[in-house]
């Protein structure tokens, strides 16, 4: 049996690798989709706002290293969505699958707007120059693409036996 640590140390660098070496083969117009954000809400969802905060910090730090903006900047956002998401959106999932995915799209949409705003507070002018409508659409539609397979990997790093939503078992 492996620990649910190492579980997920395994989930966030395969994630990490596959925004690294597969998302940007797909690129759309220079726009990717966030796998690292995708994984954070996912791990808010499924586990709670504490698992999130740390989801998140950890998803946002292997974002960082592939970025080149403040050191520590994505971190901080994927800590905010991470606990928002277990603590707002979470309840909303229980909803269906529609809800579910229009849920994590919208949690993937303010994580974004979050990173805009943070970098412009702090100084970070070349967020002023981005077209912000068409990136929020890249991540909040190829997020909800991505969304079970994040939520399938995110389970088993989480080592649940069953989703929240799934009443079947």
């Amino acid at each position: 049996m492996i620990p649910i640590r190492a579980r997920l140390a395994i989930v966030l660098i395969g994630g990490l690798m596959l925004q690294a070496a597969i998302v940007p083969l797909f690129a759309i117009n220079g726009r990717v989709v966030d796998v690292l954000l995708l994984l954070a809400v996912v791990g808010g969802v499924l586990g709670d706002s504490e698992r999130g905060v740390v989801i998140g910090f950890l998803a946002g730090l292997g974002t960082d290293l592939l970025v080149h903006t403040p050191f520590g900047m994505w971190a901080l956002v994927g800590a905010l969505v991470g606990y928002a998401s277990g603590s707002v959106v979470a309840p909303f999932t229980q909803g269906g699958r529609f809800a579910r995915f229009v849920s994590i799209a919208i949690a993937l949409g303010i994580g974004t707007l979050t990173f805009v705003v943070l970098g412009r507070l702090i100084g970070q002018d070349f967020l002023a120059d981005i077209a912000l409508m068409p990136v929020l659409a890249t991540v909040m539609i190829g997020g909800m693409v991505l969304t079970p397979a994040a939520v399938r990997a995110m389970a088993w790093g989480l080592g649940l036996d069953r989703l929240p939503w799934d009443l079947r078992r």
